[in-house]
């Protein structure tokens, strides 16, 4: 497999250890607030992975943005 796209393939790269990383610290967030708490309960902690969300979600932005510069630049040199 050829990679054409570098760019492209970094973003999703850094894409999934993100979305890996709102896992992990979702489940241990989770974990920490009930032992701090002594009880089960739903609290901030499961906003958790809406974060993740959005902050892939402005990558997406950056990196669409930022083709789509390049792009234009292309197309006004002709």
């Amino acid at each position: 497999m050829k990679i054409v796209n570098k760019k492209k393939f970094i973003v999703r790269i850094i894409e999934i250890l993100i979305i890996i990383a709102t896992i992990i610290l979702t489940i241990l967030a989770i974990n920490y607030a009930n032992k701090i708490r002594g009880y089960s309960a739903m609290g901030g902690e499961y906003l958790i992975p809406i974060l993740g969300l959005l902050i892939i979600l402005v990558i997406e932005t950056v990196y669409e943005e930022s083709e789509e510069k390049k792009k234009n630049a292309k197309h006004h040199k002709k």
